[in-house]
Formats: structure tokens, sequence, C-alpha cells
């Protein structure tokens, strides 16, 4: 079995002291014993700097250069999120996912009245999956 051991850095006691917390466990009971810790090491590796275990959340979602273009241009499609990364992305067009649109952006290199319609994009991560409001776009 796999352990690692959590550091909770600037803990204190009652008394005021500054004390180290170390758990180590064991397989996957790791990650809720590392819950919002902020330093994963030993043989399982990886980082948790930057805060709690969490399922993404999604800031904002947009389309540039608006939702209503003229053919032939170029839009592109922007996600900001936010959880306990890594985080994945899969971008869908009529609820259907789009082929290799798998990045924080998706564009359209030139648009036809085919791409006009609905997108969202769905974020993933270890403890979850969030979608997006849908985003419009319609090429006049």
């Amino acid at each position: 079995m796999k352990s690692i051991e959590c550091f909770v850095p600037a803990a204190r006691s009652a008394h005021g002291r500054l004390i180290a917390v170390v758990a180590v466990v064991l397989g996957a009971a790791m990650l809720s014993a590392c819950g919002g810790g902020g330093y994963g090491g030993g043989s399982s590796g990886g980082s948790m700097a930057g805060g709690a275990l969490t399922m993404p959340a999604i800031t904002s979602a947009t389309v540039m250069p608006s939702q209503m273009v003229m053919p032939n241009t170029m839009v592109t499609f922007t996600v900001k999120a936010t959880g306990y990364a890594p985080l994945s992305y899969q971008w869908m067009f009529n609820s259907s996912n789009i082929a290799g649109a798998t990045m924080v952006t998706y564009t359209i290199a030139s648009a036809s009245a085919a791409n006009s319609g609905t997108y969202a994009v769905t974020v993933t991560n270890l403890y979850g999956t969030k979608t997006s409001s849908p985003i419009m776009l319609t090429v006049m």
C-alpha cells in the first residue's frame, strides 16, 4: 500500500504554540485525511498547494467577440474554473461532445450558419463534474 504524509502548516495548540500536525494514511483514505492540507509528500506524491480538495466551480464561460457574429468570423469560447487540480474540460455543441475540444478554450476559425446553436463546457476533477450554463451562438 502507498502512504502519504499530510502537513498542516501553522497549526496552533490550545496555548497558542505552533505545532506540526502529521497524519500518515493508507490507500484511498489519503485524500480525505489530507483535505485542505498544505503539502502532499511521501510515495504517492502530489502537491496540494492552493487549498481544499473540492469539486470544480465554473466562475465564467464566455464567447468572443459576441454571441451574434457574421459568417467567417473567428469565435472563441473560454471557461474559467476553480477546484482541486487537475481539471479536465469537454466542450459541447447542442448537448453533444465536440471531438478534441478539451482545453480551456474552444475556437471556431471561421463560423458558419452550421455553428449556430448552444455551447457548454463540462469541467471535471477527482471530486466531481460541473457543467456551465448554455451559451447561445448565432451566425447571421
